[in-house]
């Protein structure tokens, strides 16, 4: 048997990840790898963090917070599953004829509830790996629960959170990056917003701030890991930045105009941080999936006009979704349904062709 190290030299990395002592630690949502292979077996190692052990259930379900996975074939599914113990092997593919295959991994659910890491890949003697090749579009999508997939997969609206019906590849962000065959990078954080996180008594809440952990690697509720490391912009430089933030800081807001106001000058605070990060990018500012969401677009049309008075830049569109309706239902948390999700991701994907048609966006 021949190893591997999850490393830029044997695959290509999907999102924000870090390896560490050899093993590839996936954070983010959508975070991953993507290789060739061309063996007759291949077998992934996984190992989690502090979320990762047996249900504590006293039915067996599964962990509320489990670091949930998929892994992909020539573009199918092929294996779904839970860190539910801290080591995990899996088989891929085993078989007495050599396969010829793009094998993809990502981390489904999102940072603020677990890590995993792939600390080797492994195959028959004869076998190999290889990074498949960089995209020439590549898209970094900031945003909050709506982008991390929360609750696609559950069933209503009063079905609570669980990493078990979150899925990033289900989302708009994700979805849209397939169809315009672009790289991406998603930093999103459930419950997050710019100048207040979700708050349920309107009362301002500081802690769930993107723009206080967008330049940090990692943010978790249930681990510490990693909260010490910074970012390193350079190696992902987008030539397109979708930010789909405010329905968190809606529920601050409300209609109070001081409060509307306050939202939209740390917006351009925060459109400042990430221009000084990403000189190139094109930024398309987004709002408006989940119901409610209309309040606060007109504040980010505000910000986007005053972040250009201020700097000159106006490199920045705006796009206003269609908020979900009844029709399409609704996934947990009255979050998103997968119906909704897939249309955002045609919208946003022909936004961005419309961008790159009219030069705003040079790849």
């Amino acid at each position: 048997m021949k190893s591997f190290l999850a490393n830029e030299d044997n695959v290509k990395i999907l999102g924000r990840t870090l390896q560490e002592d050899g093993t590839r630690w996936l954070i983010l949502s959508a975070s991953g790898i993507e290789f060739s292979v061309e063996a007759k077996k291949l077998v992934v190692d996984f190992t989690g963090d502090e979320t990762a052990h047996p249900s504590q259930k006293a039915d067996g379900s599964p962990e509320m917070n489990w670091a949930r996975y998929e892994i992909f074939v020539d573009g199918k599914s092929v294996i779904l599953g839970s860190m539910d113990k801290s080591e995990k092997s899996v088989t891929v593919f085993e078989g007495g004829t050599t396969k010829k295959a793009v094998v993809k991994i990502l981390k489904l659910s999102e940072g603020t509830q677990s890590f995993m890491g792939i600390k080797k890949i492994t195959t028959d003697e004869d076998g190999k790996i290889s990074p498949t090749p960089q995209k020439k579009l590549k898209i970094e999508f900031i945003g909050d629960s709506i982008t991390c997939g929360y609750g696609v997969e559950g069933k209503c609206s009063e079905e609570p959170f669980s990493t078990q019906t979150e899925n990033a590849a289900k989302a708009y962000a994700y979805l849209a990056a397939q169809k315009l065959d672009a790289d991406y990078l998603l930093t999103s954080f459930s419950g997050f917003g710019i100048v207040s996180g979700w708050t349920n008594d309107g009362n301002i809440n500081t802690i769930q701030l993107v723009p206080a952990h967008y330049e940090k690697f990692a943010f978790s509720w249930n681990s510490k890991r990693f909260e010490d490391r910074t970012w390193d912009f350079t190696s992902f430089q987008p030539q397109v930045i979708v930010i789909n933030l405010g329905t968190n800081d809606d529920s601050y807001t409300q209609d109070i105009e001081e409060r509307q106001n306050e939202y939209a000058a740390e917006y351009v605070k925060f459109l400042k941080t990430v221009r000084e990060k990403n000189p190139n990018a094109h930024f398309v500012l987004a709002m408006s999936i989940m119901t409610g969401g209309d309040r606060l677009f007109p504040w980010i049309e505000k910000a986007a006009k005053l972040y250009t008075k201020e700097t000159g830049d106006s490199r920045l569109s705006t796009l206003h979704f269609v908020p979900q309706t009844k029709e399409e239902g609704f996934g947990c948390d009255s979050h998103p349904s997968e119906a909704t999700q897939k249309r955002c991701a045609d919208v946003m994907a022909d936004f961005i062709e419309k961008l790159i048609a009219e030069k705003k966006v040079v790849l």
